[in-house]
């Protein structure tokens, strides 16, 4: 890929910075690899803007945004953290073709509630002791942590979108066959949801498990992450639910303790006649014959 390229690239999320900051309230900068400033910064706070003018304090400030922007390329969604001044700040990595360009950072706000992980730098508390700066920091907005995190998936959502787009159909997110155009850069990055998707199925077979709740897991619009779990897994989302919710049956069978009524419901089937029918089409046989064979052995 070209340096022109790559700029062209790049500059679309220049605007999506300025208008996912004005739409949220949170702060938003563009920067590379290395954790360089290559949009301005959208809408920062005073306090944020006394710190980096210090050059005592900036480094710090450079580092949990660094720090932030690598967190958000080992997670298979948005990461929210706290830097070490308090402040919630959350990243998306920008990559095409499998080359990682830099990163969007949001944030610097006051999360309602603290419960993220908070970034640890040297000396991070002595910015307290300026009168100035503490008196900043008392006067950053403090914002719901509902909020955070659908701002978070939003913006997680809007740039995956726009990684579609730079797919083989750049025109159209749908191809002549009805699927959607994967590029190898867009099939990395979404195996890595896949797989978090899968986890989440495996840990949570007792709930209940919708394509739109499954897919608001892993970040994904509920149409696109059904096309591509079909192509990738072979079967609709659905009838996998059913397959894994079958195989814990037979594991729970294999016990007398449960009823088969009972593991109906544990298994979020309201009706035992429809457990029944669903287990016959993956075992070839009924719960109440497959129990007798385990336990005749």
């Amino acid at each position: 890929m070209t340096v022109h390229n790559q700029d062209e690239y790049l500059d679309r999320f220049y605007s999506l910075a300025d208008v996912f900051s004005s739409a949220t309230g949170l702060a938003a900068v563009v920067v590379d690899i290395h954790g360089n400033a290559l949009s301005s910064c959208h809408h920062f706070n005073s306090f944020c803007s006394l710190m980096r003018a210090n050059e005592q304090y900036r480094p710090g400030c450079l580092q949990c945004e660094k720090y932030c922007a690598y967190e958000g390329l080992k997670e298979s969604k948005p990461k929210i953290l706290s830097c070490h001044a308090g402040l919630s700040l959350f990243s998306m990595p920008l990559i095409r073709e499998g080359s990682l360009l830099g990163f969007i950072i949001c944030g610097q706000v006051r999360a309602k509630y603290q419960e993220y992980k908070t970034i640890v730098i040297q000396d991070e508390s002595l910015w307290a002791q300026n009168a100035e700066i503490n008196e900043a920091w008392r006067q950053v907005a403090i914002m719901d942590n509902n909020h955070l995190v659908a701002s978070a998936n939003l913006l997680n959502f809007i740039v995956n979108n726009i990684t579609l787009t730079e797919s083989k159909y750049p025109s159209t997110l749908e191809s002549h066959s009805g699927e959607a155009p994967f590029s190898y850069s867009e099939l990395s990055r979404h195996e890595r949801k896949l797989a978090a998707a899968l986890r989440y199925i495996d840990e949570n077979l007792y709930g209940e498990l919708t394509l739109e709740s499954v897919a608001a897991q892993v970040c994904l619009s509920a149409n696109y992450f059904s096309r591509f779990f079909k192509k990738q897994q072979g079967v609709n989302f659905k009838t996998w639910v059913n397959q894994k919710k079958m195989h814990r049956a037979s594991e729970l069978l294999r016990d007398p303790g449960h009823s088969i009524e009972s593991i109906a419901r544990k298994l979020q089937y309201a009706q035992t006649s429809y457990f029944c029918r669903v287990f016959r089409a993956v075992h070839q046989r009924s719960p109440q014959s497959f129990r007798y064979e385990q336990l005749s052995q």
